[in-house]
């Protein structure tokens, strides 16, 4: 069965618009047997989300959305106890050192330290696949996957793919698919989910 591992709650501020038990209600509704949240910039959202799982009696998985100072969003998915830690020890130690109103990043050296027990998607639209492919090309793409191996291990990087209608998007995904394929990656169909019903896209 299909398994959603890449939703933003409306603890995603501007891009997320439904409460994390909306999202496991319909979720439930729909007979999904399991979730993730990787909300932005954090994982404010996690124990109202596992909550509400465990009511509904679906497996709650939780990452976030890490900002990265050369650019991309990394959606780092939990897989360990030491994961979680790991996350929230960089998330915390990237807040702390900036200043208010401003975004909190990491730099791509610091994911090594951290990487332990977490796995790295390549993104959506705003993600490190789709940014190095508008940069650089099938080059580009290729050496941030090979850079993404070596901190995460080639077992924990999944190519991310998404498919809503968009022309680029197909051309994202057809590059992210002849890379997978090259280097062996395993691949994930994600659906970027930010609303838990039709009625609160207007939100997202």
């Amino acid at each position: 069965p299909y398994v959603e591992l890449h939703a933003r709650s409306a603890f995603s501020f501007l891009e997320g618009a439904s409460l994390p038990e909306n999202l496991i209600a319909t979720a439930a509704e729909r007979g999904l047997p399991a979730m993730a949240l990787l909300d932005r910039h954090g994982v404010y959202g996690a124990p109202r989300f596992h909550m509400a799982a465990k009511q509904h009696k679906i497996k709650a998985h939780v990452g976030a959305e890490v900002s990265i100072a050369e650019g991309g969003n990394y959606p780092l998915l939990v897989a360990t106890r030491a994961g979680y830690q790991n996350l929230c020890r960089l998330i915390t130690t990237t807040k702390l050192r900036t200043p208010k109103k401003s975004i909190a990043t990491a730099a791509l050296a610091e994911l090594q330290g951290h990487a332990q027990g977490l796995i790295c998607l390549t993104g959506d639209e705003n993600g490190p696949l789709a940014l190095a492919l508008a940069k650089d090309g099938i080059a580009g793409c290729r050496r941030l996957l090979q850079q993404l191996t070596l901190i995460f291990g080639r077992e924990n990087v999944y190519v991310e793919l998404q498919r809503h209608g968009d022309r680029f998007q197909e051309a994202r995904n057809q590059a992210a698919l002849s890379l997978a394929r090259e280097l062996h990656l395993p691949l994930l169909a994600t659906n970027g989910v930010c609303y838990a019903t039709p009625a609160e896209r207007q939100i997202a």
